[in-house]
């Protein structure tokens, strides 16, 4: 089940409103806990370790990565990427504010692995990067899932 998972049309928001970074979190994760992927207490765990650890989830500019360890809230590997409508402040002096919130949940160490290296090379190319940054339709967040699963959807 989660040796290769991929990334759904539906776990794509695009242009959604947050007003701070903890609403950025759980708005980003939201189609994980509607699929049953995972619970509430994992996006608790990923909002805790920022107020914990401060906002290393803020990989590049404009690029938060939410994450917590795996753990029994985590029902099925996942992602979920959302853009925001308005960019929030994670209190990252170089990499604010955030307007793209990936979302990264794994039953194990490594069972993610396989889907974060595809995001991974979405995200380096800036061409991607500022595509995913434009789109507005279910049709982009349909072209953005497959060009991340590697055409395959």
């Amino acid at each position: 089940m989660d040796t290769d998972p991929k990334l759904s049309v539906d776990e794509v928001q695009l242009k959604v409103h947050a007003s701070n970074w903890e609403e950025a979190i759980q708005v980003a994760a939201k189609p994980l806990v509607d699929g049953k992927k995972i619970t509430n207490d994992y996006v608790t765990a990923m909002i805790d370790s920022v107020k914990k650890l401060g906002p290393y989830i803020v990989i590049a500019p404009g690029l938060a990565l939410g994450h917590a360890r795996p753990s029994e809230a985590v029902h099925q590997t996942g992602f979920a990427i959302a853009t925001l409508a308005e960019p929030v402040k994670f209190g990252n002096k170089d990499n604010d504010p955030v307007d793209l919130v990936v979302i990264l949940a794994s039953t194990s160490d490594t069972a993610h692995l396989s889907l974060l290296q595809k995001i991974v090379m979405f995200l380096n190319d800036s061409q991607n990067l500022e595509t995913l940054r434009r789109a507005k339709t279910r049709e982009d967040a349909k072209h953005i899932a497959e060009q991340i699963n590697g055409g395959d959807q």
